[in-house]
């Protein structure tokens, strides 16, 4: 008794997947181009009709390319060229450089071949050979390295590719079918804005650093005269102030510590159109330039350097200082993408979670949603440093669709600007990104606020 054929046993169950095939690419062999038809074509037609006509002048015109078409077929390839992409761990590159995948190309034959490249890549990258097309004469028995390479105008992950390679051989009497290569992923970091502040930050309560604490220690920042104790050096004797009273007196210094750092990205919404590193800026590019700028100033003076993403995502990046992790900041920034959000962010979660944290929280947002405002005054509340810094481009503004959309703008603006009149009466310092030195008097008021 057979069950095959029991169409009651034939369920499909709701996790079934259909089988995909893996594309498999066909084999590169060598075939004829046109040029070898035509010759071919042409010494036949003129034989025949040298035969039959007995027309002596067309096999003395037939001659010719019959013998150079002997000539280049003599020495005939049997092995087509090999192509493939050149192995790169990470290949990474900077907003307004070049963008390169390399690929290597064999001649196995003892024959010269030219081999022809065609590449495409994303729109973000002007390759510099126009269309992607260009030539290399391969010597017998060679490899050699061919370069793909635009600029990059843009951050981001960017694609190279696909890549087409196709060889001709014996004076172009013989070519190699197409060659499809994947191509490669290049990550542009974006170029952070040129930033640099010469402002303490509150929470100093590292191991050593340059920002100013509220505890003892050898530093320059003088803190009070007091009276010689048991254990101060001697060159901290204030002799001024001791011949003056009479008693031994020393300068008491404050300490320099490192503090911790957390970047908060706002990135449920986007608007404005990228222009690229040469043109106008959205919003996911002032924030993410702006929030690279911070990064890097404060890992590379030891400050210790956090990211999280606000958005549908949620992505963390720890805490860390030094010149790698500012290179590793710029690459997780690269990465940054504001995908459809079926979920909303929850702000209460992501104070949650930075609650634990002694450290001063910057928020790169647009105030677009009011889920970004509910974090930020939720923060405030709590009693943390928060620096709110204002990422909507001066220029971006909603499209016109009627007479009336210029006095909606207005008093959209308005709703705005008491949005940030609100968040400052809580305390918060709201301050759109200007770039050098744009953040020194807010985080001066920070600090006045916590030494009070």
């Amino acid at each position: 008794m057979t069950l095959a054929g029991d169409p009651a046993l034939n369920l499909r169950t709701d996790n079934a997947r259909p089988v995909r095939r893996a594309h498999v690419e066909p084999p590169v062999t060598w075939r004829r181009t046109p040029a070898l038809t035509r010759a071919v074509a042409l010494v036949a037609v003129c034989l025949l009709v040298a035969v039959a006509f007995g027309r002596v002048d067309l096999v003395l015109i037939a001659a010719p390319f019959a013998l150079g078409t002997t000539l280049l077929l003599q020495r005939r390839p049997v092995r087509p060229p090999e192509a493939r992409m050149a192995s790169v761990d990470d290949a990474s590159c900077a907003e307004g450089a070049t963008a390169a995948a390399s690929l290597v190309v064999v001649n196995p034959e003892p024959v010269p071949v030219t081999t022809l490249v065609t590449a495409t890549a994303d729109p973000w990258i002007d390759l510099h050979t126009g269309k992607g097309d260009f030539a290399e004469a391969l010597a017998p028995s060679t490899g050699r390295d061919m370069v793909v390479a635009g600029r990059a105008r843009r951050w981001g992950g960017h694609h190279l590719g696909p890549v087409h390679v196709r060889s001709t051989a014996c004076g172009g009497l013989l070519e190699t079918t197409v060659q499809r290569l994947p191509g490669t992923t290049v990550w542009v970091l974006p170029v952070p804005d040129w930033f640099e502040s010469a402002e303490s930050l509150p929470f100093a309560d590292g191991v050593t650093g340059v920002h100013r604490s509220r505890r003892g220690g050898d530093s320059g920042e003088l803190a009070e005269v007091r009276l010689y104790q048991p254990g101060d050096r001697l060159r901290r004797i204030d002799w001024r102030t001791s011949m003056r009273t009479r008693d031994l007196y020393v300068n008491a210094t404050l300490s320099e510590r490192d503090t911790d750092v957390t970047l908060v990205l706002d990135l449920q919404v986007e608007a404005g159109a990228s222009g690229g590193v040469d043109g106008p800026a959205s919003i996911a590019d002032l924030t993410v330039r702006a929030a690279g700028a911070v990064a890097s100033h404060y890992a590379l003076q030891g400050d210790r350097v956090a990211c999280v993403e606000f958005g549908a995502r949620g992505r963390r990046m720890r805490a860390g200082a030094g010149r790698r992790h500012a290179a590793a900041t710029l690459r997780w920034l690269a990465s940054v993408d504001i995908p459809p959000d079926p979920l909303p962010p929850s702000p209460e979660m992501l104070r949650r979670q930075l609650a634990g944290q002694r450290s001063l929280n910057v928020v790169f947002t647009p105030l677009l949603t009011d889920r970004a405002v509910q974090l930020i005054a939720a923060l405030a509340r709590a009693g943390r440093p928060v620096l709110c810094v204002d990422t909507l481009p001066p220029h971006v503004s909603p499209p016109a669709r009627t007479h009336w959309t210029p006095y909606a703008e207005r008093l959209w603006r308005l709703d705005r600007a008491n949005t940030v009149m609100e968040l400052r009466d809580l305390g918060v310092a709201v301050e759109p990104w200007r770039g050098w030195a744009s953040l020194d008097t807010v985080l001066a008021d920070l600090n006045r606020r916590r030494y009070r």
